[in-house]
């Protein structure tokens, strides 16, 4: 039986070299990498957050 109660997921689109891998290691990890390599195919992550009580797990997909 899953741990939440909703699973949402998100897709990162956007042009080459605008931070969508930055906002994705933030979001999942809480860290900052200022140089990046450019992602080649597709980077995922994933983080549970709280909302009103309730476990949401959030997938984030980074293209």
């Amino acid at each position: 039986m899953a741990s939440y109660a909703y699973l949402f997921k998100y897709i990162i689109i956007g042009d080459t070299g605008v931070g969508k891998s930055c906002l994705l290691l933030q979001f999942t990890d809480k860290r900052f990498q200022p140089v990046h390599d450019l992602t080649i195919g597709v980077e995922f992550g994933a983080r549970m957050v709280s909302i009103d009580n309730t476990q949401v797990k959030l997938q984030i997909w980074d293209t």
